[in-house]
């Protein structure tokens, strides 16, 4: 059986893939589903089932930490929940304070690290706000004990620590900065002079190069070595979260992108598959509303949902070789990132 092959070659990796449901925003209709890649079987309201009650807040991301802990990033209100991956099961403890409109998270041995988008904001003549004052808050990984907060930039989304570096997606770039004990140190903001919007999400790949996504502008390839522009790709990036992410050996870099009609309706959905190796990019995958991205690092199947806030997601595994559909199923309610453990 090709699937169990795949697993034996990954003994590190149990095939299971941890849902985030954000729910429809500010009703507190998040949960977390439990997806086995062996079985192609869901169990949705996992949280609910392992613990009686339900998450209570809108789920914005989601990290599988060094330990093993998945931790769920939350508002309304702002927390983040530890849980055990398999069982489902809250660990009892949580982080709460220097946290307000939390995005995103990252774990060294040492440190966690936070992004928050505050809640001081300016309105700008489109009418979106800019939150001007984000901020990292920063934690201490061996008791969770809040160390301080830095401000970042405005808009503060996604964060990659490597090589004793952290680096953070803010409106006005990618932000290097050099960790010094429980203190970060900025070095360099980095940015194309083409580029009119903001940096969102940052991931790492087989050649140790940086990749940044920049909703309507596209991706932003940068050399950790020395802060320099490699080059940039206009590969369509989604305007609401502009996440992106990796296969295992980072020969690929995949991105989403759901266009709308003048009243605001989903007219098309599109993953697109990066190459890194010669910058060439395809779409893999269409449908009509997608909302996240996800690779499996066992199988290499690609995950996304045609999303609704309303109703029941539904949950496609497609092949990253050509995207042809392996598996659907019913997801909950806004459906949004993977994790794989």
């Amino acid at each position: 059986d090709l699937q169990l092959k795949r697993f034996l070659k990954n003994p590190d990796n149990k095939g299971k893939v941890l849902i985030i449901n954000q729910g429809n925003f500010t009703e507190q209709s998040s949960s977390i589903s439990l997806y086995d890649e062996i079985t192609n079987q869901i169990q949705n309201r996992f949280y609910e089932a392992a613990n009686g009650v339900s998450i209570g807040a809108t789920i914005n991301s989601g990290y599988i930490t060094p330990s093993g802990d998945a931790a769920l990033v939350c508002n309304y209100p702002d927390k983040v929940v530890f849980l055990d991956p398999e069982t489902g099961k809250d660990k009892g403890y949580s982080i709460t304070e220097g946290l307000v409109s939390p995005r995103n998270m990252v774990s060294s041995d040492n440190y966690i690290y936070i992004t928050n988008w505050d809640s001081d904001h300016t309105v700008l003549p489109s009418g979106m706000w800019e939150y001007t004052k984000s901020y990292l808050s920063i934690y201490s990984n061996s008791n969770l004990a809040f160390k301080r907060k830095v401000l970042v930039g405005s808009d503060v989304e996604g964060l990659l620590i490597y090589k004793g570096k952290l680096y953070v997606a803010v409106k006005q770039g990618l932000k290097v900065y050099d960790i010094e004990g429980d203190n970060i140190v900025l070095k360099a903001t980095v940015k194309p002079s083409n580029f009119t919007n903001g940096a969102r999400h940052i991931v790492i790949d087989r050649y140790n190069k940086l990749w940044v996504s920049f909703p309507g502008d596209g991706l932003m390839k940068v050399n950790p070595a020395d802060n320099q522009i490699i080059s940039t790709l206009d590969v369509p990036v989604d305007g609401m979260d502009g996440y992106i992410t990796t296969d295992k050996e980072g020969n690929n870099i995949y991105t989403y992108c759901t266009t709308f009609d003048a009243t605001y309706n989903p007219d098309e959905a599109n993953i697109y598959k990066v190459n890194v190796a010669n910058n060439s990019y395809g779409k893999l995958f269409t449908g009509t509303y997608f909302y996240g991205v996800g690779v499996s690092p066992v199988t290499g199947d690609v995950f996304t949902s045609e999303v609704s806030f309303t109703s029941n997601s539904v949950l496609k595994v497609v092949a990253s070789s050509d995207g042809t559909i392996i598996n659907s199923a019913t997801a909950g309610i806004g459906t949004c990132r993977y994790l794989f453990f």
